[in-house]
């Protein structure tokens, strides 16, 4: 049986911890993060293969640091090995994903840390805040934040801006947004041609001539 070594990480990466187990019969291992079991997640992947204990955490935060126990049993008994610390330092927001346009008013990011309860995401336009109302949707879930015009007009044409700070520092990314005015398009395209066609009308109507 070899114990865990103590591990220390950047907030945001993967951690894994690991000791090598025998038995007859095979043990049965399990893993606890203080006095809490760990159950096998998307987060916390666990595995057992060939006498190699495993634990993967997926994302390492700042919450997840404490002492962590591999316990293994069989008929025989049991044998408990720890590690001291899995520390997630801290670290200022960073986007890993600029903003992406999708259809004519959706914006989409990408940041990192993800599960800081001191994070702020705002949303600006030219510099100025803008907030959540019935036509703007915003979105900001496990590190992906999106930006939604229900309707976009002319006037939200301008610098888009995705702003983050956490207490620890900031950071930004922007994409520009152009709306084409949609009534000087209608004006130019639609009505010249329906002004014609109502000439020919009336010219159609000029050409007769009425006798009684």
């Amino acid at each position: 049986y070899t114990g865990l070594k103590n591990k220390t990480v950047t907030e945001g990466e993967s951690v894994t911890l690991e000791c090598h187990i025998s038995g007859h019969p095979p043990p049965t291992v399990t893993w606890y993060r203080e006095d809490y079991k760990i159950e096998s997640s998307m987060d916390f992947q666990i595995t057992f293969k060939a006498g190699l204990a495993r634990l993967v955490i997926r994302e390492a935060f700042a919450e997840d640091s404490g002492r962590f126990t591999c316990t293994a049993t069989n008929k025989a008994g049991s044998v408990s090995t720890s590690s001291e610390e899995v520390t997630g330092e801290p670290i200022p927001p960073f986007f890993i994903r600029k903003p992406v346009q999708f259809g004519p008013a959706h914006f989409e990011c990408r940041l990192t840390p993800i599960g800081d309860p001191t994070m702020v995401v705002e949303w600006l336009h030219d510099g100025k805040p803008l907030e959540a109302a019935n036509r703007l949707r915003m979105i900001n879930e496990f590190g992906y934040c999106s930006l939604d015009y229900g309707v976009a007009y002319s006037r939200d044409s301008g610098v888009i801006t995705c702003r983050a700070t956490n207490k620890y520092g900031t950071d930004h990314t922007s994409a520009t947004l152009i709306v084409k005015d949609e009534k000087s398009l209608v004006e130019e395209s639609q009505l010249p041609e329906g002004r014609r066609g109502l000439q020919r009308i009336e010219d159609y109507f000029h050409s007769f001539e009425i006798r009684y």
